[in-house]
Order: structure tokens, then sequence, then C-alpha cells
């Protein structure tokens, strides 16, 4: 007998909340990062260290209020991990530019977020 589509729905979704519980603590305890934080990071670290501010919250599937809190945590973390820019095409646009800091601290959490993921996910 088939699993029923709705019960493996709910079993990824059980699995998909362990591994979110388990990097938030970790990004946390190490780094004082939510995953919000370490996602947009790292989203901007894979498209070239900047994006416009609208692409980000569409990737983090993030309300307008909640990436601008989001947003402002990052930019006030000393040293900041991020920049605004605004965009020289379109006065409405705003960039938002991953710093050095904000790389280095991405790389220096990969190792661990690679370690949960495969003890978890895979």
């Amino acid at each position: 007998m088939e699993t029923p589509l709705i019960s493996q729905w709910l079993d990824y979704t059980k699995k998909q909340s362990i591994v979110e519980k388990k990097l938030e603590d970790m990004l946390k305890k190490n780094n004082q990062l939510t995953t919000s934080e370490y996602y947009a990071l790292y989203q901007l670290k894979q498209n070239g260290r900047h994006m416009r501010l609208n692409d980000l919250g569409n990737y983090l599937c993030l309300s307008q209020s909640a990436l601008s809190r989001l947003i402002n945590r990052l930019e006030d973390r000393t040293p900041a991990v991020i920049a605004r820019k605004n965009c020289a095409d379109d006065k409405r646009g705003v960039y938002v530019e991953l710093t050095n800091e904000g790389e280095n601290l991405v790389i220096s959490v990969e190792q661990e977020v690679e370690a949960i993921l495969k003890k978890y996910f895979i």
C-alpha cells in the first residue's frame, strides 16, 4: 500500500523543522545569527556578493517589513556584515552588498552547516 501524499508531506515538514532547529541552535550559539540572517548572507555570497533588496526578499520569502528588520540587524552588527547601496540605474532600487566580514562569517559557518545537513537531511 502506498503512503498517502499528505503523510509524506508531514514527514518532510517534520524533517525540515528538525534541520531548521539544529541549524538555528548552532548559528545562534556560535555566531549570534538566525537562520534567515544566514540564508541572506549565503544567498549574497552565491550571487557575487550583491543583490537587489527585492530579489533577496523574494528568495527569503519575507515580507517587506520582516526583510527591513533583518537587513537592519545585519547592518548593525559589529563589524557590519552587509551594506546597502542605492541603485545607480533606478533611484528607487536598493542593493545589498556582502562585506568582507560577512563573507568571512559565511565561510566560517559553512562546514558546520554542511555537517548538520549531512546528519539530519540526507
